[in-house]
This record gives C-alpha cells, sequence and structure tokens, in this order.
C-alpha cells in the first residue's frame, strides 16, 4: 500500500518538531520544508506534494497556505503554540480549509477560539512532550542555586525576575541566580545592568548566555525559577523538573491547568517562602512530567490524530490533486491560458509594478488632491495575508491621477508606498485616501477582487457595456484588471524598452488606456500614441500629461504618419482583433513608418494555450507557424521572443502564453 505524503512547514523555529518527525516517518513519507517570508510559493509546490501539511506556529505560512485553490484538496493541520495568539495572524487564515487546530494548552484553545470565532470541533489539546532519556535524573536537596532559562522578553517577566531575586537574595545572601539565554530586547539589558548594580548583586547574578547543552548546564542547580506572565507549558521548566530540580513557578496565565498549585506562587513573598521551606522532594518532580508532559504520550496522541486524519479522506484526501482553473481565478477577467500560471512573489510584483509606474516623483507633487476624488478602484487580495489597494482620482481640472501598487499587511498592519509616492511630498494625502479604501465596510469581494465605481458616467458606461470591460477594457486600478494581468502587460512593455534609448522616436498603436506610452516616455525622446477608440485617447490625455507625449485617433491599418518616421513601432495586443484580409496591412504600415533599422515590436495571444476559451472580441488567434508567416511576408528580419509565467524569454515556446515578434527593418 502506498504511504501518504506528510510535508511539515516552519520557518525554521521548529525545535519541537523532529520528535514527531522521526515518530511519523515510520509511517509517512516525511518532507520538512523551512520556508521563507520571500520564497512563500514554495508551500504551493510542496502542498501539491502532499497528502497531509502540517503547518508549525499560526503565522503567514498558514495564512498563505489556507488561502490557496488546493487547501480545499487537502488535509491541513496547524500547532498554535502561544504567541500567536496575541498576534493578527489568525485572522488571516481561511479555517474552513483547516481540519485540525492542535493547541497546546487550554487556556490558549479558550482564548484563540473565542478571539477569532474558530469552530472548536477542529481543535484538540496536546501539550508538548519532553523526551525524559535526555535528562539525567538525580536525587537532589535545597541548595542555593536558582536556574532561568530562556528568552528575556516581556512574556518572561523580566522585571519581575529581577525583583524576585532581590528578595530571595535579601532572605539570604548566598542564593546565586544563573541565566541561560539572551535578551530579546536591549532595553531589558540597559535595566538589568543598572539594577543589578543598584541592587548589589554583581557577584550573585551570573549571566553565561544561551546553552547548547541544557541538561549539563542544569546538572548543579537547585530550583528552577519562572516569571512569565503566560505561557503554553515553559519547557524549560519541566526539563529541570525531569533533572529533579524543584519549580518555584509564577502563577502565569493558564499556569493552574498545566502544573500542581503547590508549585506556583502569587507574590515575591511568596516565592521566597517556596524556596525556603524545607520540602523538597525530586522524585515527585520528575514523576510529574513523566506522568503527565512526557514525550511518548504527546507522540502517541498525534499519531492517533494522523490515523483519524487519514481515515476521513472523504472531502480532501483521495481527491483529483490537480486544482481546477475556475478555482485558481485571479479576478473576473475569465482566464486566457488553460493552464495555472505561477505566480510570482508579492515582492516581485510590486517591484515590477514600481518600475512600471509612468509617474514621475513631480507629477504627485504637482497633483492637486484639495479636489481630488476617487472615481474608481478596487481592493485586491493576494495570499491570504495582503490586500492590494488601486483607485483612479479626478479632480476640478479633469486630471486624472492612477494610484497603483499600494499594499497592506492585514496582519502587521503596514502599508507600503511606490517610490514615487514615498518620495514625494504626498503621502499623507494618499495614505488617508488608502486606509478609506480599507475601512469600507460596503466593499463585496468577488474571486478575491472588491471592486468599485464612484463615477456616474463611467458607472453607465459598465453598465452597458459590461462584456467588452470584462474581456478587453482593462483600466488600470479596476476591478477589471487583476495585478496578475497588469503584470504581463508591464512585462512585455519592460521587454520593449530594451530596444529603446533616451534619443528615440517611438510610435505605440493602439495605446489603449495610454499607460504603456506614458511609461515609454520615461526612456524615450518622443511617443506618438494613436488609438481608433476615441474614448482611449481622452482617458489617456486626462491621465497622462508629460510633455513628450502627443495623443491622436488613429487605425493601425492606415496610419496617418509619414515614411520612416520611427526609430521603435510598439504594437501590443491588436493583432487577433484584425480581420484576417486587413492583418497582413498592419505589418506593411509598420514597415512603411520605420526608419532603416528601425523595430517594429508585436505580441499577440498564442491559440496553442487558448484551447479552451473563446474571448468574442477576437476575430482570430494564430498559431506560432501562421503568427511567423505573416511576420516574415513583410520583414526579413525577425527574432521571436515567447512570454510564459509571467517572464519574457528568447525563442518560442509550446506553452507560451503571449507570442512577440521583433522585427527589423
Amino acid at each position: 500500500m502506498e504511504r501518504k505524503k506528510l510535508v511539515f512547514f516552519s520557518k525554521g523555529d521548529d525545535k519541537f518538531l523532529n520528535d514527531i518527525i522521526v515518530k511519523l516517518s515510520s509511517k509517512y513519507e516525511v518532507k520538512k520544508i523551512t520556508i521563507t517570508l520571500q520564497a512563500l510559493r514554495l508551500i504551493d509546490n510542496w502542498m501539491e506534494w502532499a497528502d497531509i501539511c502540517w503547518f508549525e506556529w499560526c503565522d503567514e505560512l498558514l495564512a498563505y497556505g489556507s488561502n490557496l485553490a488546493l487547501s480545499k484538496y487537502k488535509k491541513i493541520i496547524c500547532r498554535l503554540h502561544s504567541y500567536e495568539a496575541f498576534t493578527n495572524y489568525p485572522s488571516g487564515v481561511d479555517w474552513s480549509c483547516v481540519d485540525k487546530l492542535i493547541f497546546v494548552s487550554q487556556d490558549i484553545r479558550e482564548y484563540v477560539t473565542g478571539k477569532f470565532k474558530v469552530n472548536r470541533e477542529i481543535t484538540a489539546v496536546i501539550p508538548n512532550g519532553l523526551d525524559m532519556d535526555k535528562y539525567t535524573f538525580k536525587e537532589r536537596t535545597a541548595g542555593f542555586n536558582i536556574a532561568y532559562v530562556g528568552y528575556i522578553n516581556y512574556k518572561k517577566g523580566p522585571m519581575l525576575l529581577l525583583h524576585t531575586f532581590k528578595a530571595i537574595y535579601d532572605s539570604d545572601s548566598r542564593f546565586k541566580l544563573y541565566i541561560a539565554g539572551q535578551f530579546q530586547d536591549e532595553r531589558y539589558s540597559l535595566y538589568f545592568k543598572q539594577m543589578i548594580h543598584e541592587f548589589g548583586l554583581e557577584n550573585n547574578f551570573i549571566f553565561e548566555g544561551w546553552q547548547e547543552n541544557i541538561n549539563q548546564w542544569l546538572e548543579d542547580k537547585n530550583y528552577i525559577l519562572c516569571t512569565s506572565i503566560l505561557e503554553s507549558q515553559n519547557m524549560s521548566v519541566m526539563q529541570a523538573m525531569a533533572k529533579g530540580i524543584k519549580p518555584v513557578i509564577h502563577n502565569f496565565v493558564g499556569a493552574t491547568n498545566i502544573y500542581k498549585r503547590k508549585y506556583l506562587w502569587n507574590t515575591i513573598n511568596e516565592a521566597v517562602l517556596n524556596i525556603a521551606e524545607e520540602s523538597y522532594n525530586s522524585t515527585e518532580y520528575r514523576d510529574f512530567v513523566a506522568d503527565n508532559y512526557s514525550l511518548g504520550k504527546a507522540l502517541k496522541t498525534i499519531d492517533s490524530l494522523f490515523g483519524d486524519l487519514v481515515n476521513d479522506a472523504g472531502n480532501k484526501l483521495n481527491v483529483n490533486k490537480t486544482v481546477r482553473q475556475e478555482d485558481s481565478c485571479e479576478g473576473r477577467r475569465p482566464s486566457d491560458s488553460s493552464v495555472k500560471d505561477r505566480s510570482p512573489s508579492i515582492d516581485y510584483i510590486r517591484n515590477k509594478i514600481d518600475e512600471f509606474i509612468p509617474y514621475s516623483i513631480e507629477d504627485f507633487n504637482q497633483y492637486d488632491f484639495s479636489t481630488a476624488q476617487i472615481m474608481l478602484g478596487k481592493l485586491e487580495r493576494k495570499e491570504g495575508i495582503y490586500q492590494l489597494i488601486e483607485f483612479i482620482l479626478n479632480n476640478r481640472w479633469n486630471e486624472k491621477l492612477i494610484i497603483n501598487n499600494i499594499w497592506y499587511n492585514k496582519l502587521s498592519g503596514e502599508l507600503v508606498l511606490p517610490q514615487q509616492i514615498k518620495k514625494s511630498t504626498r503621502p499623507s494625502e494618499i495614505t488617508r485616501l488608502v486606509k478609506g479604501v480599507i475601512e469600507n465596510k460596503n466593499l463585496q469581494f468577488e474571486n478575491n477582487i472588491a471592486g468599485f465605481i464612484h463615477d456616474l458616467s463611467m458607472k453607465e458606461d459598465v453598465r452597458k457595456n459590461y462584456l467588452a470591460y470584462v474581456w478587453e477594457r482593462g483600466i488600470p486600478a479596476s476591478q477589471f484588471l487583476p495585478i496578475q494581468g497588469y503584470l504581463k502587460i508591464a512585462e512585455r512593455y519592460i521587454f520593449a524598452a530594451g530596444f529603446i534609448n533616451k534619443n528615440h522616436r517611438v510610435l505605440e498603436a493602439p495605446c489603449g488606456f495610454g499607460y504603456g506610452a506614458a511609461y515609454l516616455s520615461k526612456i524615450c525622446r518622443q511617443v506618438e500614441a494613436t488609438d481608433i477608440a476615441k474614448d482611449n485617447i481622452t482617458f489617456a490625455k486626462e491621465a497622462f500629461r508629460q510633455q513628450n507625449i502627443n495623443w491622436s485617433i488613429g487605425d493601425v491599418t492606415g496610419l496617418s504618419y509619414g515614411d520612416s518616421e520611427f526609430d521603435v513601432y510598439v504594437s501590443c495586443e491588436v493583432f487577433e482583433h484584425l480581420p484576417v484580409e486587413t492583418a497582413v496591412k498592419h505589418i506593411e504600415e509598420a514597415y512603411r513608418v520605420l526608419k532603416k533599422s528601425g523595430k517594429f515590436i508585436i505580441s499577440t495571444p498564442n491559440r496553442e494555450m487558448r484551447r479552451n476559451v473563446n474571448n468574442p472580441f477576437h476575430i482570430k488567434e494564430y498559431s506560432f507557424d501562421e503568427f511567423s508567416a505573416a511576420l516574415k511576408s513583410i520583414f526579413r528580419s525577425v527574432e521571436f521572443y515567447s512570454m510564459t509565467d509571467f517572464i519574457v524569454e528568447k525563442g518560442m515556446k509550446e506553452s507560451a502564453y503571449n507570442m512577440i515578434g521583433v522585427c527589423e527593418k
């Protein structure tokens, strides 16, 4: 019988995982994958491979994975420790796709299920287990060496630690506090240095740093001191108890459900009394951990849980692991490919769109925001935890400004602006508008996009020509142009820019809404931008006010320019709209208006990758052989490029989403 595949995901903070992996490896094919936030896309590949996916910590990784389309067809487990409960990470998780949420303490479960409205039926409490064999036991007696193990941060009660030990020292100056750990906030380090000096504890406070062999380090200690305000368990206390060391534990939130009441203290005076009392029973301390928190007991429970998941295969485990196209669709526009694209990372998208934004810092500085209103815009969800906010402004002078590429992290609350906006004098005006969009409770998401139109005339036009907007009228910053579609457009223009220099005169036809021509205007001397649609030209003039662009109405099959005028002619996604009998005229006109050695850069969809797509506005889509024959009938020198997975590559690939020809006169 084929073994089920199990993948463990973490960011590297997985010290509690190794024993579980060893245990489950005897029954399952297991992989442990360390993921950085810059490489979240690795989760797609390994979730595709696996039958069961374990996410260690409820963090960005689970938020990303649970929001993938294929999460509907996988068994997903998350183990939530404690710190995640006090972040916003759980709100980014699609809990309908999580089969089991494991907590390591009952109190944390109660808090999380209440705060984030998680269905208790998918939850379980399985405390971390301790491998008793790793900790050498011996009978001990009261002494004067007190241990503290762990980071020194707000959760660990650092000020309480210092003042509690001062009280213990005042009761008997022979006591010493040994710390195995490190500061996570330099302010605590400074405070400790000051107060140790003020208290005169220089000879009794021994900071020994992080310890690789905690079993050996604890060997000469008599007490383990915990001053935390909240813990899932505090495994360092249990490690010490396994060696027979007496615990002195602050009554942190949930402690009474984990430890015996006699091990706990509420006040500093009680802590001093716990250490001063004669009662000391090493065997009792070890037996308590062995009976309640042994690794064997935890692994047995986890093994049983996995068995239940494998047996309960009805809805997820035994389905076809290929995600349906409609489940992975980004935005409202119908898919232009019968295969699923490998989506780029958020950082890649942000950097590329930043590069493509045609506005300068001065364009933002000089815009009249005081009378500006949002015409239309969208919120677009990506990877569960991110939202893209884009919109178009229009002021009393009828000057439009397209606000692209603003990203909001729902978990951290961070807002990332494009460099052009960040470096301008107007971030505050734009941020105010962005927050208004984010806080709009009336927005409704459909296929990860919540679009809105405030301009009444445009709203009416969309109502009348909805099909055209869905298929063809990709207005930037609108619901009709998802970010991945816009990225593909940007990649084509950035590719074309590689053939252009600052002395060139460039023609773009058709220019659509003008953003391509506006981008090219940054890198050449002058751009002629023409389109057959009057409303496109009107929009472009109002949105892009660069002095080196001339906008005009025109037809690619009968250009109004003289012979040999242009160094480069860019023509994207029009060839498929032309009647077959006039398509060759488009190429002939390109040849005519180009200078000697001028470049004609033309792109069109690859018919072979669109067998299941029927765009009602396309008259004829071309195979590579047909495209090549048409171009080579006019141009002798033609190089072909392919666009696959958002990247333009040289040569013609069968899997190309778009075909690009670079023709030289």
